[in-house]
């Protein structure tokens, strides 16, 4: 099932990935948003979100969706860290700092 929503045809990403990728669009800078979050606003799996990711990341601010304990991806050459830290994004050690930085959307 998961395949269906986030699979790519000819016009571009599924209607699902479509809505994550719409959600990660709207996060401003030094905010961030969780994997989790976001499958709760589109009624995913955390996962589903994660494959959207995978194959749509250039398309949005990827760096911006964090892991549950604020960890950021470590895709895109471990590049994220320090693009959350030039956006100003609340940050301890490798962590993004969630009570100031999560974005509810």
């Amino acid at each position: 099932m998961s395949e269906l929503l986030t699979e790519v045809s000819e016009e571009g990403p599924s209607p699902f990935a479509r809505r994550v990728l719409d959600i990660i669009d709207r996060i401003p800078a030094g905010r961030v948003m969780t994997y989790g979050l976001i499958a709760t606003l589109v009624n995913g799996h955390p996962r589903q979100v994660g494959q959207v990711m995978t194959r749509w990341a250039d398309e949005t601010q990827w760096h911006r969706v964090v892991y549950a304990n604020g960890t950021p991806a470590t895709c895109h050459g471990n590049s994220a860290l320090a693009l959350l830290r030039d956006e100003g994004t609340p940050m301890r050690g490798g962590r993004v700092e969630l009570i100031h930085a999560l974005w509810n959307g």
